[in-house]
């Protein structure tokens, strides 16, 4: 327990570091965007506070996930590495750019030597995304496998939807426009797809929860900050095929925001987090990916109708990619109603199962104790109000401690399963048999007034055939007694006639054992003298039965 308390006690420090680190950063992007947008500075100076801006976060991006991953091993060393290599060739990317805006007063170069600094980053950014995923265990990987057609339905859902997004907001006006040559194309082209895979990814490590708990932290601002790096860039892409001139310091937010979340996501430790976040999480939290499929769905449909609203032209690509995710949305709704149809029938077999083990004995499978109290109450309910006969029978095997001495207590277990297999074939369907104890049973009786003196002397027959036990051969007895409610005695409890039954099996013990003892008139009497049972014991293998 210390140790837990100060892991928590840590985590909840390393909690509020990463709290203030976000802090922070938001106030400078704040800073930075107020300042840009409030017209006191000229449009130079907007220009030159922007691209510092970019360049500080890439650079620090670069250092934060460099200097973290010296003090880190495994997986959490090689992402941050490789998110070191790109934010540093996207920073070098950067300074190429700040170079032609600030000094040879390019508006928007495109394409440039910029351009292969920035799409370094998804290039390192891909596999420091892969490396995160976490092969699952034995159990984990069942449940993917019984629910793999839903996860690749919602990862299909998930891709189109994306590709819907970027090819209305970037990649349907890049290839709509008439670069002047090829290399603009592909420069052009080149953003968008780069930042629909490295989103799609982001996506779906989260929809399919392929993420080790101890870097789910990690990964959620890494993927952030790769989501506003992708919508800045789309914005570019647009705004290049779009034949425009600038880039309005506004829609460069995300080129700030995005390395500074993946700066933080750097010098996050996530393993004292998720030791701070050692509660519960509230269900909501984890049906996040469940929904997530459908908020993209819903989100590509809102576009959709939105141009429809204004009247904007649909393409071809959009009318077939928005019924392709519309199929696929009813094809996970079908595959979500068999999955619970599946579920609600193994829920109601283990509510079934779960009900059989409270009132049953799990060795001999017969009722258990609560079961024959019940059972005994309904009983003795129907002779209070129509006098229906009622009878209780108590057994209790003798001498079995000798089996458990001699042969073991597996040899045990299996003669008081066989015992009980015995017991079921001495009564009718509507009696109740049960174990109430280690080697003492009890038998609910009713319906014929001659039935206990039947059923008792058919336990006691049974008693005395011979138990096959592995190699032996063994010989038991049994002590019976046996109750019924006096006439006089209209208002007899369960709990008195199971202590007079009681009495009656413990005056057949001190009388020889092998009896069986009725209890009348207040006292236990024993019944007429018949053919007593072999002395208990054990034979050895093959003896004649």
């Amino acid at each position: 327990m210390p140790g837990w308390h100060a892991a928590r006690v840590k985590g909840q420090v390393t909690v509020a570091r990463t709290r203030d680190r976000l802090l922070v950063v938001t106030g400078l992007v704040i800073v930075v965007v107020v300042l840009d947008s409030s017209g006191l500075l000229s449009p130079r100076a907007e220009i030159v506070v922007d691209d510092v801006a970019q360049l500080a976060a890439g650079v620090a991006a670069a250092a934060c996930c460099w200097w973290a991953a010296r003090r880190r091993t495994g997986v959490e060393r090689t992402w941050r590495l490789l998110m070191a290599l790109g934010m540093a060739g996207w920073s070098v990317g950067q300074s190429f750019w700040s170079w032609y805006q600030i000094f040879s007063r390019t508006p928007l170069p495109s394409p440039s030597v910029a351009d292969i600094g920035y799409l370094t980053m998804p290039v390192f950014a891909l596999p420091a995304l892969l490396v995160l995923e976490v092969a699952p265990s034995d159990d984990e990987a069942a449940l993917r496998r019984a629910g793999r057609p839903g996860l690749l339905l919602d990862g299909a859902i998930v891709v189109g939807s994306l590709f819907m997004l970027t090819w209305v907001s970037s990649l349907g006006a890049v290839v709509a426009a008439e670069a002047p040559d090829m290399l603009s194309f592909a420069v052009a082209i080149a953003y968008p797809v780069t930042d629909l895979v490295l989103v799609a990814i982001v996506v779906l490590l989260v929809v399919t929860r392929r993420v080790p708990p101890e870097v789910r932290h990690e990964v959620t601002l890494l993927g952030w900050g790769v989501v506003a790096i992708s919508i800045s860039d789309s914005i570019f892409a647009y705004l290049v095929a779009s034949g425009a001139e600038s880039m309005p310091p506004l829609t460069n937010v995300g080129f700030i925001a995005g390395p500074a979340l993946i700066a933080v996501a750097g010098l996050t430790r996530s393993d004292q987090v998720e030791a701070a976040r050692a509660a519960p999480r509230r269900p909501a939290v984890d049906r996040t990916h469940m929904l997530l499929p459908y908020g993209l769905a819903v989100l590509t449909g809102s576009v959709v109708m939105g141009q429809l609203a204004f009247g904007a032209e649909i393409d071809a690509a959009e009318v077939i990619i928005v019924w392709l995710i519309v199929m696929l949305v009813l094809a996970r709704q079908a595959i979500t109603l068999l999955e619970n149809a599946t579920l609600l029938d193994r829920l109601a077999a283990a509510r079934a199962e779960l009900s059989y083990r409270a009132d049953h004995d799990p060795l001999t499978g017969l009722a258990n104790r609560s079961l024959f109290e019940a059972r005994l109450g309904q009983a003795v309910d129907r002779y209070r109000c129509d006098g229906r006969p009622l009878a209780v029978l108590v057994v209790d095997l003798d001498d079995f401690k000798q089996v458990n001495d001699t042969l073991g207590h597996s040899a045990g277990d299996h003669l008081l399963y066989a015992v009980g297999e015995r017991l079921r074939g001495c009564v009718r369907s509507g009696d109740t048999v049960a174990r109430v104890g280690g080697d003492e049973f009890a038998v609910v009786v009713g319906g014929d007034p001659l039935a206990p003196a039947i059923v008792s002397e058919r336990i006691l027959a049974a008693m005395r055939r011979e138990f096959a036990v592995g190699d032996d051969v063994v010989v038991l007895g049994a002590s019976v007694g046996v109750v019924e409610p006096q006439p006089d005695e209209p208002d007899v409890t369960a709990e008195v006639l199971v202590q007079r039954a009681d009495r009656a099996m413990y005056a057949g013990k001190r009388q020889g054992k092998g009896t069986v003892v009725h209890f009348r008139d207040g006292a236990p009497v024993a019944a007429p003298a018949g053919v007593r049972p072999d002395e208990p014991g054990r034979r050895r293998a093959g003896a004649a039965r």
